[in-house]
Parts: C-alpha cells; sequence; structure tokens
C-alpha cells in the first residue's frame, strides 16, 4: 500500500446540507470513524439560510486552518455541503492538501428546486442568499486538487420520488444534477435526498472511497 493514491487523509470533515445542522451527522460519523480509525472526523457547522456561498466557503477555509493546517483533509459533504468543499477546491488557496470529497445527493448541475424557490420572497427570506447561488450554480467541472466520488439518490422510476421534476429525483435533486462529470466514480442508490447521512450503507461506501477512490473494491 505504498501508492499514495490509496492512502487515508488524517483528518475527514463532515459537512451538512442546507437547512441543516452538525446533528445530522450523529450516525455518520461515529461510523466513518470505526471503519476508518485512520483518520480524525470533524463536523464543520455553518449557518446555511444566512450565508452566501462564498461566505460559506470562507468559513470552511478558516475551519480547515485551524484544525487541520498543512495536513491533507477529505470531506463528506450532504447535498450544499458538497458544493461548498468543490467550491474552495475550485478557488485554491486552502490552508491544507485537499484530497478527497464524497457528495452525498449534491446538486452538482445547480438545483431547479432552488431555483424555483427563489422566485418567492419567504423561501428566499427562509432559506438565504444561498438559494440563489444553487439555482445558478456554474462551477468549472475540472477539479483543482481533489478526487471526487458521488452518491446518487433515486427513485429508479421515470419520475422518481417527486413526479413534479418530470425524471428520475431523491425528492429534492434530480439523478442528473446529482451525476458530476469530473467525478472519478459515482454509485447510484435507491434512496430519499434526506437519509442519506443516516444510512449504514452511505458511510460503508464512503469509507471506501476515502480510503481507495472508488466505491467498490479494488482487484489485489
Amino acid at each position: 500500500m505504498d501508492d499514495p493514491s490509496f492512502a487515508v487523509a488524517p483528518h475527514t470533515i463532515l459537512l451538512h446540507g442546507l437547512g441543516r445542522s452538525r446533528h445530522d451527522m450523529f450516525l455518520l460519523a461515529p461510523r466513518l470513524r470505526r471503519l476508518l480509525p485512520e483518520t480524525t472526523v470533524h463536523l464543520f457547522e455553518y449557518h446555511s439560510r444566512k450565508l452566501a456561498l462564498h461566505e460559506i466557503v470562507d468559513q470552511l477555509g478558516d475551519f480547515i486552518g485551524q484544525t487541520c493546517p498543512g495536513e491533507p483533509v477529505s470531506f463528506v459533504g450532504h447535498s450544499l455541503g458538497g458544493i461548498v468543499v468543490r467550491a474552495l477546491d475550485l478557488r485554491g488557496g486552502a490552508p491544507a492538501p485537499l484530497h478527497r470529497l464524497v457528495t452525498l445527493g449534491s446538486p452538482h448541475g445547480g438545483a431547479q428546486i432552488a431555483a424555483l424557490l427563489n422566485r418567492f420572497r419567504p423561501f428566499r427570506a427562509l432559506f438565504g442568499p444561498v438559494l440563489n447561488d444553487l439555482g445558478a450554480l456554474a462551477l468549472d467541472e475540472t477539479p483543482r486538487e481533489l478526487e471526487i466520488g458521488c452518491l446518487v439518490g433515486s427513485g429508479y422510476t421515470r419520475l422518481g420520488f417527486l413526479p413534479f421534476f418530470g425524471e428520475d429525483n431523491d425528492g429534492l435533486v434530480t439523478v442528473r444534477e446529482a451525476h458530476f462529470p469530473g467525478a472519478r466514480d459515482t454509485a447510484r442508490r435507491f434512496v430519499v435526498h434526506g437519509l442519506f447521512c443516516f444510512s449504514a450503507w452511505a458511510a460503508r461506501l464512503s469509507s471506501q472511497f476515502l480510503r481507495t477512490g472508488a466505491f467498490e473494491p479494488r482487484e489485489s
């Protein structure tokens, strides 16, 4: 195992999604600690309904500088959390080397549900400026440092969990939006958007990607 591409980063940061909190990780965090004893798992909490995307990215950069300066760090990001990490990677200048990222239902192609809700003042007031950022997302599809793996939620039907979208979806993000052309690996599962963080298989697949850069074990 001398190949550095198989190395587990000494730090792993978990990020929740829009309107959620660090408490969403109460199952995922201990599962990853058990599956990846080589890494220290940190929880990054941010005010998702008050800040714009670039402000959250700034806070994540500060958090990395405080908790793991100079040491490689990997991430697991649910929904918006995965987009925050990608934006940090593309901005450059992180205070530590960025290793791997697993996204859990993140809308890499932007979220049409966010664009729709952003048209209405009550939802803009509820979810804040990041709603507009998600609805009009335009991030480069080539990562700078990160190796990215995408876990995609699917209803495995033509209309998914929410027929409103007119295509397969996990109830909030479509399968098409959750796919990322620059990903190193992608795994699709039958799961509702809000349940990613509570799933044992999500923890298992995340740990496998964080260890090897792939969701399925590699042949020795």
